[in-house]
């Protein structure tokens, strides 16, 4: 009976001890599209897991591989948390389901190329007398798979512009893996091959194909930008997307280790990538798959007045004349009304079309300014240290490119604020960069001194945006103001570039100026080293942080722009208030000083008191 007792409390404790370690994480399932069969996916993507959950030690990813028709399964019953599919996948499942993209796929290419788009090829032999895409008609043509987008329905679309039609007028054999489809022309199994970019150039490299055995059918121009063999037009790459259903907060952590993913990384080589970007702009997939009327798109311009006209004409033609004999002039004015009703319906179903187009746009704008929302600090970060404190953080649109941190870490409290490069989205993207970075600096590299922050951000703002390397287009930047408190000794050290420091000591308002200098901006060097200024904190001393978008508020009479004159006498005139108080009355003087002139920009306004 004591062994039985001994045995059933050796049971219990594992029992609670697994109970308490499997509590520990949540388990993320991420389903992968596996075309190419399970053990390679798991060979390419597993690392990523890992990756993942080392940077995001909350939660557990799990891999999931799938073929296409497991993967419309999964996310239609919710089965995975987030998706790796190719581009057309997303598309139909972005329709369906309201996936939406975190990331976009950057590719390794020759000589540090950023690659995050790419194309189909048509390929034949070389010695082979097919030239055009015309010349397909009555060719035998091996594809990766119908389904594929980069093997068969970038091509299918520069098909149907040049006149061939591909159910009629070509044979098709699908073979289900690009590798396959190379050798298979060279054997000789089909005159022409349809394969995705970068294949030929893998293979050559791999010693598997000589290059000069290939001819690239409607070859495009290759650039420093994209400098892979191309028959069509060029796509976004591969996205890591999110399911409607997917919590908010947790999505914003894998988009932002995502893009902070080494190049040299486990999973980066495991992926054969180069890393993440953030989300390309998917509207020209969308545009194929209108023309192509394929996946959301299929019953687009279905039973047009055109279709029935040319299905009906000769019920319509007797109709017509039995009416023009009987009726005479009342079939005129019938005809009119037809002729109207058909349009208002046409019309009324374009507007349909244009308001489901509008919410799906707003839809994401509203996704971007909740995950904009969560990425900032409460105010109350720094309870304890200071006695009063507001925030007026109100961006120009639903998202928008001013940022804001407060944090205490250890006896020092850090107070940011940021405006980045542009409104709107552009700007919001912007933020997440400058986030990133300002996080690495405070916490990976452990740094205190705001000057040296100012540098970091800017160091890392450069490497993620890749403006020190010639092949990029960004010349992004932001302008920020650091506030270090330091607890022990009672004094502010401030640092900025571009944006000042205000604060009012025994009834004066002093302003201190920044370093004339910006962060990030590939045609800009930042100065080196940024001027710090010390402040011996006293009782009742208040401090103000502010974008631009304050004094650039336009208004009075004559029209002009109020400056930081105006402002600091908003500020002294409100000092013997609280902070709300003081915040409330500025927002109300800076929309009487408006008049009804709207806003140009994104404003933020940090007022804080320490406690001395």
């Amino acid at each position: 009976m004591l062994l039985i007792k001994r045995l059933f409390g050796v049971f219990f404790i594992i029992g609670v001890f697994s109970v308490s370690v499997f509590a520990e994480s949540k388990n993320i399932k991420i389903g992968i599209l596996a075309h190419r069969g399970d053990e390679v996916a798991k060979k390419m993507w597993q690392p990523t897991m890992e990756y993942l959950d080392e940077h995001i030690p909350a939660y557990k990813f799990e891999l999931v591989p799938l073929d296409f028709k497991e993967l419309y399964k999964a996310v239609g019953k919710k089965e995975v948390d987030f998706v790796v599919v190719n581009t057309g996948q997303y598309i139909e499942l972005e329709a369906s389901y309201g996936i939406s993209r975190i990331a976009t796929l950057t590719n390794n290419g020759p000589d540090g190329c950023l690659c995050n788009r790419f194309g189909g090829v048509f390929f034949t032999k070389a010695d082979s007398k097919i030239n055009s895409i015309k010349d397909l008609k009555g060719k035998t043509l091996l594809s990766v798979d119908k389904t594929s987008f980069g093997g068969w329905l970038m091509q299918l679309r520069e098909m149907k512009e040049a006149g061939v039609d591909a159910d009629s007028d070509i044979e098709v054999k699908t073979l289900g893996d690009h590798e396959k489809v190379v050798l298979g022309v060279l054997k000789g199994e089909g005159e022409v091959g349809a394969i995705r970019t970068d294949i030929l150039e893998r293979m050559a490299n791999d010693g598997k194909i000589n290059l000069k055995n290939i001819k690239v059918i409607n070859s495009q121009e290759t650039s420093g930008k994209f400098p892979y063999l191309h028959s069509t037009r060029l796509y976004p790459e591969w996205p890591f997307s999110k399911l409607r259903d997917t919590d908010d907060g947790l999505a914003q952590l894998v988009a932002v280790a995502l893009l902070e993913m080494p190049q040299n990384s486990a999973a980066a080589k495991a992926a054969k990538i180069r890393g993440w970007s953030v989300p390309a702009d998917y509207n020209p997939v969308h545009e194929l798959y209108r023309e192509l009327k394929i996946g959301p798109y299929k019953d687009l311009g279905k039973f047009s007045p055109v279709d029935v006209a040319k299905k009906y004409w000769f019920i319509i033609l007797i109709v017509f004349a039995f009416v023009v004999h009987l009726i005479g002039s009342l079939r005129k004015v019938r005809i009119q009304q037809k002729m109207l009703q058909e349009e208002k319906e046409a019309l009324d179903e374009t507007l349909k079309k244009l308001d489901r187009a509008n919410s799906l746009v707003m839809e994401s704008i509203g996704y971007a300014r909740k995950i904009q929302e969560a990425s900032l600090p409460n105010k109350h970060a720094l309870d304890g240290a200071v006695s009063d404190i507001f925030v007026c953080w109100e961006p120009l649109h639903v998202v928008g490119g001013d940022y804001f941190w407060i944090e205490k870490i250890d006896n020092k409290c850090f107070v940011v604020v940021i405006d980045c490069t542009g409104h709107g989205v552009p700007g919001a993207f912007m933020t997440m960069v400058a986030s990133a970075a300002l996080h690495r600096a405070l916490h990976d590299l452990k740094m205190s001194d705001p000057a040296e922050l100012l540098l970091a951000i800017d160091e890392r703002v450069r490497v993620k945006l890749r403006q020190d390397y010639p092949d990029t287009d960004s010349d992004d930047g932001l302008d920020c103001a650091i506030c270090v408190y330091d607890l022990e000794s009672k004094t502010i050290e401030y640092s900025g570039a571009n944006l000042p420091l205000i604060y009012v000591k025994n009834g004066f308002l002093i302003e201190v100026k920044p370093t004339r200098a910006s962060l990030g901006y590939r045609s800009i060097k930042p100065k080196n080293p940024f001027e710090k200024h010390v402040i011996d904190v006293e009782s009742k001393m208040s401090f103000y942080m502010l974008t631009d978008g304050i004094p650039d508020h336009m208004g009075g009479e004559p029209k002009r722009l109020l400056g930081r004159k105006r402002l600091g006498d908003m500020i002294l005139n409100n000092q013997e208030l609280s902070m709300n108080e003081q915040m409330r009355h500025i927002e109300s003087a800076l929309e009487e000083y408006r008049a009804g002139e709207p806003r140009r920009d994104d404003m933020t306004l940090i007022g804080f008191m320490p406690i001395s």
